[in-house]
């Protein structure tokens, strides 16, 4: 159980770093401003191929990792 819920949170330390990555280049890409609704758009998806989608890409993969270990109890 203890096992668990440490991986668990490494899950979740992931997923919190690939967000805060993936925010920090939507800054960088949209500027301040923009980067929030950005988020909520496609645009802040990226195009294929740029470090925008990949960074999006790692974000999704760890955020979803997260919440399916969240069905295990």
């Amino acid at each position: 159980m203890k096992e668990r819920a440490f991986s668990k949170l490494r899950l979740l330390q992931a997923s919190t770093a690939a967000d805060k990555a993936w925010m920090a280049e939507v800054v960088a890409v949209f500027g301040v401003r923009d980067a929030g609704i950005a988020r909520f758009q496609d645009r802040a998806n990226g195009e294929p191929g740029t470090l925008l989608r990949q960074l999006y890409d790692v974000y999704i993969a760890t955020r979803n990792a997260y919440l399916a270990s969240q069905g295990d109890h």
